[in-house]
This record gives structure tokens, C-alpha cells and sequence, in this order.
């Protein structure tokens, strides 16, 4: 029988305290490249906004698609590589709840890297076949999401890079017949997290407003640390589902 969502929560919790590598991992990976690019349009709306003399609009706005676009790319690489090294951390809890082996930041790093192009390439063909089940109805392609959110953990369990469909697969086949137990776990479990979130980054980028309008980037800066740390954790409890549901099966 799996276990209730707190109960999961609970468990991925008293994972992730004993892995203080997963914070370095939510700093450097999920929170500075994403807290650099609002930063960063932060200044280009200060820049259109105060419509600077020596540029035109237009030569503005092209240079603005030359280096957002590469910056773009890569922060989807920083992104699926720190989501990478969650799950290369967050696989021990499969094997061993208790999470007491440790490790470096710089040694999860050099495992996770080779698994970034094939969750990228698998993540967007996910998507691309989720869209079309959604198109013809929206359950069947909410069911298709549900039955394949655990391609990535069992890659990175498997420790063999695998693109496509069959990884896909290998989930949907796992999760068959179990599939709302799934949904309503994991909905319940970003529920938990992610209001919560939500009110805290409302809270300060409302209270920096208020302060001062030209703060508002600031708060975006500072709602994305809040952001990182739970996106983090999030995946953890994703990963305690599927380490539950094995155990169960």
C-alpha cells in the first residue's frame, strides 16, 4: 500500500536534510541562471523604459534577441543539469532511504552531465506527444504526462543514458494501472509546496512595490531563491513516490 502524500513529503524531507549537496545544487543550478535573466530583463525594461538616445528601438530590440537567445539556451542546459543532479542524488532513496552516503557537489556534477542531452531530447518529445493527446482530448494526454514523470529518475537510476520512447515507455509501463494513485499524490504534494511558494513571492514582490516600483526586480530575484529550494524539493518528493511505489509493486 503506498503511503499518503504527507507521509511522502515526510519521508523526501528527512532525505533532504541529510544532503546538504542538494542546496548547493538548487543555488548554482536552479536559482544564479534564473535569477541572472530576470535580473538581466530587468535592465532591458529600465533601458526601454528610459528609451536610451544612442540606440533605436529597433537596433535595441535586435541586439535584445542576440543575447537573450543564447542566454535562453543556456539556461535550459544549467536547468536539466541541475535537474540531473537531483536525481542523481535524490536515486538513493530507492536503495536507501535513510540517505547517509554523501557526496560532492563537483563529483554529482561530472556524474549528472552525461544525461543532459538525452532528458532534454526526451523531455521535449514528452511534451510534443503530450500536446497531441491533448489535442484530440485533455485526459488522455493528462494521463500520458502522469504515466511517463518517472522517465527521468529511472534513467538516472539505470545509470545508461536512453533517449526517446522507450525510456518513455519503460515509465508509462510502471505506472500503468497505478496512474491515479500517482496523479493525486503528486498534485497534493505540489499543492503542499507550491502554495505556500506562491504567497511568499506575491508577499515580496508586493511589499518591494510598494516600497519602491523600481524594486520589482529585486523581488523577482529574491521570489527565485524561494523558487529553487522548493523546485528542488519538489523533484526529491517526486522521486520518493516512485522509490514508494516500487517498494509497493
Amino acid at each position: 500500500m503506498l503511503q499518503s502524500p504527507f507521509a511522502i513529503i515526510g519521508t523526501a524531507w528527512s532525505f533532504y536534510k541529510k544532503q546538504p549537496v542538494l542546496n548547493e545544487i538548487a543555488f548554482w543550478l536552479f536559482f544564479l541562471p534564473v535569477a541572472f535573466m530576470d535580473a538581466f530583463s530587468g535592465m532591458i525594461g529600465i533601458a526601454e523604459a528610459q528609451d536610451i538616445e544612442d540606440l533605436s528601438l529597433e537596433s535595441f530590440t535586435a541586439m535584445e534577441i542576440a543575447v537573450m537567445v543564447p542566454l535562453i539556451v543556456l539556461l535550459i542546459y544549467l536547468l536539466f543539469w541541475g535537474q540531473a543532479c537531483v536525481l542523481t542524488v535524490a536515486k538513493r532513496m530507492v536503495s536507501s532511504p535513510a540517505g547517509r552516503n554523501r557526496t560532492s557537489f563537483k563529483a554529482v556534477r561530472k556524474e549528472a552531465r552525461k544525461f543532459i542531452g538525452a532528458l532534454i531530447l526526451t523531455e521535449v518529445l514528452r511534451g510534443i506527444i503530450t500536446l497531441l493527446w491533448s489535442l484530440l482530448l485533455i485526459v488522455p494526454g493528462i494521463i500520458y504526462s502522469v504515466r511517463t514523470v518517472f522517465y527521468d529518475i529511472m534513467m538516472i537510476e539505470e545509470g545508461k543514458v536512453a533517449y526517446g520512447r522507450p525510456v518513455l515507455n519503460r515509465s508509462k509501463d510502471f505506472v500503468k494501472g497505478k496512474t491515479w494513485d500517482v496523479l493525486w499524490r503528486i498534485v497534493v504534494i505540489a499543492l503542499c509546496i507550491f502554495l505556500p511558494v506562491a504567497l511568499i513571492d506575491s508577499s515580496i514582490t508586493g511589499i518591494l512595490t510598494i516600497v519602491d516600483s523600481r524594486l520589482e526586480t529585486l523581488g523577482l530575484v529574491l521570489a527565485d531563491f524561494v523558487d529553487a529550494f522548493a523546485g528542488v524539493f519538489f523533484i526529491v518528493c517526486v522521486v520518493a513516490v516512485y522509490a514508494d511505489l516500487k517498494k509497493a509493486s
